[in-house]
């Protein structure tokens, strides 16, 4: 299956992979890589609800997500390298743990204090939407499209870390209005949910009247 990754991050992500794959120790496996991507999706989670505790935590959720990044990455790709492909067994385990781990991210979030867990939650709905796009694409087109709209997992993690950032530095601020408290990333977040629906219902009808002819 033909593999699509068009994106802003896209060529700098590929120069990184391929030096990491390329300095990989001997004994890790690609599985252990996706076990490390959902431990660091873990991480994410503990990292966010720990906020209640300290604000500090959330530099935990920045890690956790550079962890994500580093497993959910680097199984594929190491297994290419090497040349131990299983296209089947990769691609269905793959997709599989990124539903757990895109949960936990958005779980965590959800009970961080800084958005309220009905906004994760239609995050993750609105990603999984496109997720379910692409991958009923992958089966009609045997393409698989890792990337959506110039921007994929890559570019919402870059985001989540900016947001993190932005927080640690700056602080929350929460605004009131008529009783309904929200802080500015509920209002991102918000944005970004809607966007993923946007966006897969213009895919979705573009998709559509290109297969009906």
């Amino acid at each position: 299956m033909k593999r699509i990754i068009q994106s802003p991050l896209a060529h700098a992500e590929k120069t990184a992979i391929q030096w990491l794959v390329r300095h990989m120790p001997s004994a890790a496996t690609p599985d252990h890589l996706t076990a490390l991507g959902l431990t660091g999706a873990l991480i994410v989670f503990m990292g966010y609800a720990l906020c209640w505790i300290s604000p500090h935590f959330i530099w935990l959720a920045s890690a956790g997500l550079a962890i994500h990044w580093l497993g959910d990455s680097l199984d594929g790709s190491l297994a290419r390298y090497r040349g131990i492909e299983r296209p089947v067994y990769g691609f269905f385990l793959d997709q599989c743990v990124d539903v757990l781990g895109n949960l936990f991210i958005c779980a965590g979030l959800g009970l961080s204090p800084f958005v309220h867990l009905g906004t994760a939650l239609f995050a993750l709905t609105g990603y999984h939407m496109l997720t379910i796009y692409a991958l009923v694409s992958a089966c009609q087109d045997r393409i698989f499209r890792v990337t959506l709209l110039n921007s994929g997992p890559t570019e919402l993690r870059v985001l989540l870390i900016l947001m993190n950032t932005f927080i640690a530095i700056f602080g929350m601020q929460t605004w009131n209005i008529h009783g309904v408290a929200f802080t500015w990333c509920d209002l991102t977040i918000g944005l970004f949910a809607g966007g993923f629906v946007v966006a897969f219902l213009y895919l979705v009808t573009i998709d559509a009247r290109r297969l009906r002819g």
